[in-house]
């Protein structure tokens, strides 16, 4: 609790004697024993350079607690190379917003290297009227299994910063789970993969693409399942590129308004 808590070393065991920071807290746990951090409303924290938050222990759950602006909140500003590290393995983030619109052009904000990485039901702020971040996730080394499941990518359909490369780009690691999510904002797509990735499920987003002409592209060589995706670009007709995927049930219409008689294709 960021308003309320405190850094003394002795802190964070109660409700009433709350620690400070995110750091503080994992250092008070255990790797491998499925701790649990919950994080109070309004905490705020901020990363301005690289590597400003690294989360190394592994199968932590961190869930954050209250509704809307209440939940906690992780502001990246200051540097373009502001980032926050993923290392240890079977860490999950639940009911967090994560703003990259503090500084125009954030290189990538959150970065995975480890396996079975989670979230669930979190907010990623990736454009705003003036700034928009180029990579929102990256993954990297081994990032098996991951899953991002209930989150809202949201972004402004124009700005007058930068246009998102991707919200989510994932380059490494098989069996990963993209699921019921909400992309939206100025983009050139919202998932990218450009390394050959095996594996995978991307099922049942919904895509609003202020900017570019594709949702979804992959390596030519991956084979994701792509399935009952919703999907509106501002123009073109090839909204998901993936040359070896598997696709079905999906839809997508290239022109806002309902014009009598057409179909989504």
């Amino acid at each position: 609790d960021s308003v309320n808590g405190n850094a003394n070393s002795g802190a964070g065991r109660n409700p009433s004697g709350r620690i400070s920071t995110l750091a503080g807290a994992q250092a008070l746990c255990t790797a491998g024993q499925g701790d649990v951090v919950y994080v109070a409303p309004n905490h705020a924290e901020s990363i301005i350079g690289a590597a400003g938050m690294t989360f190394s222990v592994s199968n932590v759950t961190y869930v954050g607690i209250g509704s809307g602006r209440l939940r906690p909140t992780i502001t990246f500003s200051t540097s373009t190379a502001a980032q926050m590290l993923i290392t240890g393995q079977g860490i999950t983030f639940q009911n967090f917003v994560f703003d990259f619109t503090g500084i125009d052009a954030i290189v990538a904000a959150i970065l995975i290297s480890s396996a079975d990485v989670r979230f669930d039901n979190c907010e990623f702020i990736c454009n705003s009227a003036t700034a928009g971040c180029v990579l929102g996730i990256l993954t990297a080394a081994t990032a098996d299994r991951l899953q991002i499941e209930s989150c809202f990518f949201r972004g402004a359909a124009t700005n007058s910063g930068t246009t998102t490369t991707a919200q989510v780009k994932h380059e490494v690691g098989v069996d990963y789970l993209i699921r019921n999510n909400i992309f939206q904002g100025k983009m050139t797509q919202a998932i990218l993969n450009a390394t050959a990735c095996l594996r995978g499920n991307i099922d049942n987003n919904r895509f609003v693409v202020g900017t570019g002409t594709v949702a979804i592209t992959m390596n030519s060589s991956s084979t994701p399942f792509i399935t009952n995706n919703r999907i509106n670009v501002a123009s073109g007709t090839a909204p998901i590129v993936a040359a070896a995927g598997f696709m079905s049930g999906n839809n997508y219409s290239a022109a806002a308004g309902v014009t009598a008689g057409t179909a989504s294709t």
